[in-house]
């Protein structure tokens, strides 16, 4: 029997959450990487791929090339619309009464989950490198999207976001944090490595954000190189988690 939603978790029941490392929780990870992302092993390190850890980048062992930058974007997009489609869907059957709303907001923290650990581990060079100290900073790192989620179930369940195609959108964009997520990922790294400046280049879309209340992209995009502290973090503009820019470092 499936038990009537009880509420979303709260704090302390999604910090344990984001603190699991059990042989599923890995596996699922893997398992959403090695099946979409394009790349499989990377993150296992098995297959075709190492990292070098001084020079901190993936090499193809077959070819002995470095894996691009550009390589590592489309990857974690493949990824990234994989996740937002199965969300997309599982909302698409909480609408049409096929799941309850306990077993959506499951199936939802799952896949987050998943998505957002491929990525973290994608940054710090594969499991081989994840530690307790990773695993506090994942927490604090994504603790703000299962917030987001917890409200979007709470919204659910009381009646106030109706069961329509938005709610479809709203859980897709999920799976569509994660370019973000990556690219401020690389913008911590990119400081602790020593770069001083960077700069936003647009992402292909034709509804780029600008005049608002919100820093937009194409204005962000126009200031150029500037001070890397300097630079608003991808998701922090007027398209939210829509944003598909990159940054660029030097």
């Amino acid at each position: 029997m499936v038990m009537p939603f009880m509420g979303p978790a709260g704090q302390a029941d999604t910090r344990l959450f984001l603190s699991d490392e059990s042989p599923e929780v890995i596996a699922r990870a893997i398992q959403l990487w090695d099946q979409y992302s394009g790349a499989p092993g990377l993150l296992s390190g098995t297959g075709d791929y190492e990292y070098d850890k001084d020079r901190k980048v993936y090499v193809n062992k077959k070819t002995g090339r470095d894996v691009t930058e550009d390589q590592l974007r489309r990857y974690v997009r493949k990824v990234s619309d994989e996740a937002s489609r199965q969300m997309k869907k599982d909302t698409q059957q909480l609408i049409a009464g096929i799941i309850m709303l306990t077993v959506w907001y499951s199936r939802m923290r799952n896949l987050m989950m998943a998505l957002y650990k491929t990525v973290w581990i994608l940054g710090i060079g594969g499991f081989v490198f994840d530690d307790n100290i990773q695993r506090n900073l994942f927490y604090l790192f994504t603790l703000m999207q299962f917030n987001w989620l917890d409200n979007f179930s709470e919204q659910v369940y009381s009646g106030m976001q109706p069961l329509n195609g938005f709610a479809m959108t709203r859980a897709g964009l999920y799976g569509r944090t994660a370019n973000g997520m990556w690219q401020n990922i690389r913008l911590l790294q990119a400081e602790e490595t020593g770069y001083t400046e960077g700069m936003r280049v647009l992402g292909v879309t034709e509804d780029h954000c600008m005049n608002s209340d919100r820093p937009g992209c194409i204005e962000q995009a126009a200031r150029g190189w500037v001070p890397i502290r300097s630079i608003v973090p991808i998701g922090q503009c007027t398209c939210f988690s829509n944003c598909l820019c990159r940054l660029r470092f030097r």
